[in-house]
C-alpha cells in the first residue's frame, strides 16, 4: 500500500468546506456555468461521500435518532422536489454538536449541527440553510474546487474533510494545508469560494419559495447570525467562519427574495417537536430541562403547545417520572392519536414500565399505519431482543433491509439477534455490514471471512457474502489506488 499525499486539489475541497476567511465586499466572479462537467464525475462524488459518511460514524459524532433523520430527510426531500436537478440522491444527517453549524459533502450528504437546529426560531429559517447546502451540491461547487484545484486523491477527502468539518484535525495536517499554498493561491480560492456562496444563497432561496417556504427567511437567519456575530466577536457561530456573512451578502438575499411571492404556510409542528426532541437528547442538566418545560407550559412560554408538553415528556422520561410522563403523553395521543413520535413514545413508555406485552402489541398496531417506519421498526426491534425474542426480531430486521440501505445500528441489532439464536456465521455477516458503516472496512472484511470458513451457511448465503466481500476488497483496494 502507498502513503497518503495530501493533495492541494482535495485540500481545496476542505477548505470550501469551511474557510474562516474576511472576504471582500464585491469578489470579481468566476463564470459559473457547468464548469464542473468532465472533471470529478457523479459517481466519484458518491464515492467520496460515502467514505466521508463512514469516516465520521466511526467517529461517534452522529445523532442516529431515527424519528430525526426521518425529519431532516422529509424536510430535505420536500426543498430537492421543488427543484430542477438531475441530482435527487440526498442523505441528511445530525451532527452532535453544539455550535452553529453545517455543511455539504460530496454526493449529497448534508451534514447539520444540533446546535444549528435550536438556534433557528422557524421551519423556514432551517429549511433555508439546507436548501443553501443542497444548492452546494446540484451545483457541482465539490467538482469545481476539484477542477480548480487540479489533481485527484479520493482517500485524503474521506480522512481530511471528516476530520474538518469534526473539528478534529491535527496540527500537522493545517499546517500542510497552509504550506502547500501560495498566498496569491488562497485568494483566488477564497474569491471561488465566495462565488460558490452567493450562488448556493440564490439557487436556495429559489428552492425556498418553490417548496413553499418564506424566502425571505434566509436573510432573517443571515442577519440574527450576524448580530450574534458583533455580540461575541470571534466566538461567535462556527456558520459565519464557514459560511462568511456582510451585510452585502443579507442585503443580496433580501433583494432576490422579493423576486418570489411571501409564503403565508404556518410553521409546521413537526419542526417544534423535532427540535424539543433534540433539546432533551442532548441536555446535560435533564432536571433543569424538565422544570424548564414545565414552568413554559404553566406560563404560555412557547412556540407550540404541543411541542413544549412533547419535550416535557422525554424530559420525565430522562429523569424517571413515569407516572406524570404517562399523564401527559395521554393528553397529546387524545389530541394526535396517529402521530409517530407519540406512538413510539406511548409504547417505550410501557416497556420502561415493565408492561412488555402492552409495548409489543402498542408497537405492531403503529406499525400497521406506518409498514417500514424506521424509528418504529428499531424500537420494535429492541423491545423484542430485551425481552428475549430474537426470532422475531431477525425476522423484523431481516424484513425490513431488504428494502434498501440502511442506518448501521439495524445491522447491529441482527448481528446480536443472530448471536442469541446461535447462528455464528450470520452474525458475523450482519456485524460485517456494521463495521463497514462506521468506518471500519477491514474489520468487516475480517468478519466475512471469519463467516465464510463455517460450513453453517447455505449455498446462496454463502455465495451472497463472497459476493459482498469481494465488493469491500475491491472498495479498499480502489481506494488505496487513488491515493
Amino acid at each position: 500500500m502507498r502513503p497518503f499525499r495530501i493533495h492541494p486539489g482535495w485540500l481545496l475541497i476542505a477548505l470550501l468546506v469551511l474557510t474562516p476567511a474576511r472576504l471582500p465586499a464585491e469578489p470579481n466572479l468566476p463564470d459559473i456555468g457547468d464548469a464542473a462537467a468532465g472533471v470529478a464525475t457523479p459517481a466519484e462524488e458518491k464515492r467520496v461521500g460515502e467514505t466521508v459518511m463512514r469516516n465520521i460514524q466511526r467517529s461517534g459524532r452522529i445523532i442516529n435518532d431515527p424519528l430525526i433523520d426521518s425529519y431532516l430527510n422529509h424536510l430535505g426531500y420536500r426543498l430537492i422536489a421543488a427543484g430542477d436537478s438531475d441530482m435527487t440522491d440526498f442523505h441528511f444527517f445530525l451532527i452532535d454538536a453544539p455550535d452553529i453549524n453545517a455543511f455539504a459533502l460530496p454526493g449529497g450528504y448534508i451534514g447539520i449541527h444540533y446546535g444549528l437546529i435550536l438556534s433557528t426560531r422557524t421551519e423556514s429559517e432551517l429549511a433555508s440553510v439546507m436548501a443553501h447546502e443542497i444548492a452546494h451540491v446540484t451545483q457541482r461547487h465539490h467538482a469545481r474546487a476539484y477542477d480548480f484545484g487540479g489533481g485527484s486523491s479520493l482517500p485524503v477527502l474521506a480522512a481530511l474533510i471528516a476530520a474538518i468539518v469534526l473539528g478534529a484535525q491535527s496540527p500537522e495536517i493545517g499546517q500542510a494545508a497552509i504550506a502547500s499554498m501560495t498566498a496569491g493561491s488562497i485568494q483566488s480560492r477564497i474569491n471561488f469560494t465566495r462565488a460558490n456562496e452567493k450562488e448556493a444563497d440564490h439557487q436556495g432561496i429559489k428552492l425556498l419559495a418553490n417548496a413553499g417556504f418564506d424566502p425571505n427567511s434566509m436573510a432573517s437567519f443571515f442577519e440574527q447570525l450576524h448580530k450574534a456575530s458583533r455580540l461575541y466577536g470571534p466566538q461567535g457561530p462556527e456558520f459565519l467562519r464557514t459560511h462568511p456573512v456582510t451585510d452585502t451578502r443579507i442585503a443580496d438575499a433580501r433583494n432576490r427574495a422579493r423576486e418570489y411571492s411571501p409564503s403565508l404556510s404556518e410553521d409546521a409542528e413537526s419542526f417544534h417537536l423535532m427540535r424539543n426532541r433534540i433539546k432533551v437528547l442532548t441536555s446535560r442538566e435533564p432536571a433543569g430541562l424538565r422544570d424548564q418545560f414545565a414552568d413554559n407550559l404553566k406560563s404560555g412560554r412557547y412556540l407550540n403547545r404541543t411541542a413544549e408538553r412533547y419535550g416535557y415528556v422525554l424530559s420525565l422520561l430522562e429523569t424517571g417520572d413515569v407516572k406524570r410522563a404517562r399523564q401527559q403523553l395521554d393528553t397529546l395521543l387524545a389530541e394526535q392519536p396517529q402521530r409517530i413520535a407519540f406512538l413510539l413514545g406511548r409504547a417505550q413508555l410501557n416497556f420502561q414500565q415493565g408492561k412488555i406485552d402492552a409495548a409489543l402489541e402498542h408497537y405492531r398496531n403503529a406499525l400497521k399505519l406506518y409498514p417500514q417506519n424506521p424509528a418504529l421498526t428499531q424500537g420494535y426491534a429492541e423491545s423484542l431482543l430485551r425481552s428475549d425474542q430474537a426470532d422475531t426480531a431477525r425476522q423484523v430486521l431481516r424484513d425490513f433491509l431488504r428494502e434498501r440501505d440502511r442506518k448501521p445500528r439495524f445491522y447491529q441489532l441482527l448481528a446480536e439477534a443472530e448471536e442469541k439464536l446461535g447462528n455464528r456465521a450470520h452474525a458475523q455477516i450482519a456485524q460485517g455490514e456494521y463495521y463497514y458503516r462506521t468506518g471500519l472496512s477491514r474489520q468487516a472484511i475480517s468478519q466475512f471471512n471469519q463467516a465464510l470458513k463455517s460450513d453453517a451457511l447455505d449455498f446462496y448465503d454463502a455465495a451472497r457474502a463472497e459476493a459482498r466481500l469481494q465488493e469491500l476488497k475491491n472498495e479498499i483496494a480502489a481506494l488505496e489506488d487513488r491515493s
